[in-house]
């Protein structure tokens, strides 16, 4: 079931999107590189520098008069390179209000 709930939904980017999307992980920014799929339930990025499991992240994305903030966690990460300068991570959505969840993932994929 996990699995089928990862998979339903996702939209992957070829290219990234049109707005400005920002990251922080326990309260400091984080530069992201590039973002490899997102979904009402959570996002993969690849970010800049290490970033461990378990960390609370904010994400905002802000496109023309569209300004949402959705938080979450970390659920995992791995070096994207073998000298560690850079992070793939997993971000599982909070999921206590699915709107800006949803609202996030509309903006973003639009």
């Amino acid at each position: 079931m996990e699995s089928e709930r990862r998979r339903l939904g996702r939209h992957a980017f070829e290219l990234l999107p049109q707005g400005l999307l920002s990251l922080w992980v326990d309260g400091r920014p984080v530069t992201i590189l590039d973002v490899q799929d997102v979904s009402p339930f959570g996002i993969g990025l690849l970010v800049d520098g290490h970033v461990s499991n378990g960390c609370l992240v904010a994400l905002q994305y802000v496109r023309d008069t569209t300004d949402i903030e959705v938080s979450g966690s970390v659920v995992w990460s791995r070096p994207a390179d073998a000298a560690e300068e850079n992070t793939c991570l997993g971000i599982y959505l909070e999921m206590e209000n699915m709107a800006p969840n949803v609202e996030f993932f509309n903006a973003m994929t639009a």
